[in-house]
């Protein structure tokens, strides 16, 4: 029993205890109280575990001992050792049910909250794993990443809080390769991204198959996706089969931040699917990359600018479901597909806002809405889409509420639309004109020639009478 006095580093025992654990002897560490510590590090090759007895039970990250609370030996040094990724021979570990306080401003000495150039200090760190459970923890007030995996696969995250101020303190931070992640029913409010899919960082490769579902928000971005470092980077990755649902969240940069730069692969964002969620945020996606297929599925957007910072060489500080990144203005993106599905932009205020910004040299190849209003009291918004000197291949208007918008695109922006489609009388429904030439046949619409419904058919343009 501790009768008072300086507490002691319970690290040393713990992991002389943990040494042994193997496929052949599992260990489980039980943690009935709290415990000091000046860093555990545990076996490179997982088969260990730590279970505390639920909130009040947990750890504490000594001072001074310029290092992260919790990693595998594998996870020490070096930091970013770049590709290729070695085999991931190490499997389960498992991390439930207790408190981690990582002592933000306490733990390092290096001169810099987060660490040495080497390694930060992070609150969980572990490398070259498979089936990694972190259940029911509380992480707060980590010097660095709440919790740093690189080259992980089969990692589930559920029913966890973390909570930290300051930069580079990201929630769940994946270096690529990575595979097979879920994350649930979390709370995340941190300074930097909840969750980052950095695919070029630590050994580099691609990054497959997220879902996120049932998490809270309140921080700079819900999710960074990157898949190269610069136009000249050594490496280029794909992320791809990332699905986020029933979230909500409050996000100041945006709540899906895609890309740092030019020179990604085609398409190097594969898939992305945003559905029921609520976000308030300047953006819900700001866009640095190409991106393959995007959809969004009954998403409400409330713009918000209060936290956001523009940077000079930023212009236009329209608030947009999809716009240029703000941390990364200039670089341009080719995408493949975007869908609105049954979405809706709420306002708080009355300022102008739109569906689609993209800047010049910027291209999606397919715009589609399927559901899509401006739901609120304000003035009308100026348009849907906004193109800066980019184009997009095929506007497709299918089911549209225009009543709260003004126009369709900015005065003269239909010249960089190759093509409006439809399904049934979508197009026609808006009442907005437009030109005949930019129009596919055999879908009914306002033609900004005569102001009268008309219909193409084999490129001729005929006045629509619909039996």
């Amino acid at each position: 029993m501790h009768t008072g006095g300086e507490a002691t580093d319970d690290a040393p025992r713990i992991n002389e205890a943990m040494a042994g654990a193997s496929a052949a002897n599992p260990i489980t560490l039980i943690i009935d109280g709290s415990a000091l510590i000046s860093g555990l590090f545990l076996p490179a090759g997982g088969y260990w575990s730590i279970a505390g007895l639920g909130s009040a039970t947990g750890f504490y990250t000594k001072s001074g001992s310029n290092c992260g609370a919790i990693q595998n030996a594998g996870a020490v040094f070096p930091w970013n050792p770049g590709p290729p990724a070695p085999p991931r021979n190490g499997s389960n570990v498992s991390l439930s049910n207790f408190t981690l306080n990582g002592n933000q401003n306490g733990v390092s000495t290096t001169g810099t909250r987060q660490g040495s150039h080497l390694i930060w200090y992070c609150g969980i760190a572990l490398m070259n794993l498979k089936n990694i459970s972190i259940e029911n923890l509380v992480l707060a007030n980590v010097p660095a990443y709440h919790v740093f995996l690189s080259n992980v696969g089969n990692v589930t995250v559920s029913g966890c809080i973390m909570q930290s101020a300051g930069l580079n303190t990201d929630g769940v931070h994946f270096n690529g390769p990575a595979n097979d992640i879920s994350i649930s029913n979390c709370q995340f409010a941190t300074g930097d991204d909840s969750i980052a899919l950095n695919a070029p960082e630590g050994y580099s490769g691609d990054i497959e198959r997220v879902t996120v579902i049932g998490c809270t928000f309140n921080s700079l971005s819900l999710m960074r996706l990157y898949t190269v470092s610069g136009p000249s980077g050594p490496t280029r990755s794909v992320i791809d089969g990332v699905t986020v649902s029933n979230c909500n969240g409050t996000l100041w940069n945006g709540a899906f931040v895609i890309g740092l730069s030019n020179g990604s692969l085609p398409n190097s964002i594969a898939s992305l699917t945003i559905s029921d969620c609520n976000f308030t945020a300047p953006t819900v996606l700001a866009l640095a990359e190409d991106f393959g297929k995007i959809v969004l599925e009954n998403v409400k957007f409330t713009p918000s600018q209060a936290r956001v910072v523009w940077p000079s060489q930023e212009s236009n500080h329209v608030s947009a479901f999809l716009r240029p990144s703000l941390e990364n203005p200039g670089v341009t993106s080719i995408g493949s597909s975007l869908s609105f599905q049954n979405c809706s932009i709420v306002r708080k205020q009355n300022m102008n806002v739109a569906a689609v910004i993209l800047q010049v040299g910027s291209e999606i190849g397919n715009v589609e809405f399927d559901g899509f209003a401006v739901q609120d009291g304000y003035s009308p918004i100026n348009g849907l889409i906004e193109l800066e000197g980019s184009t997009i291949g095929q506007l497709s208007i299918d089911s549209l509420n225009s009543s709260n918008i003004e126009a369709p695109i900015q005065p003269g922006g239909f010249a960089y639309i190759s093509s409006v489609t439809g399904t049934g009388t979508g197009v026609l429904a808006t009442g907005w004109e437009f030109p005949d030439a930019v129009m596919a046949n055999e879908v009914p619409y306002v033609s900004a020639t005569t102001g009268q419904p008309s219909i193409k058919v084999n490129g001729v343009v005929e006045p629509y009478n619909p039996s």
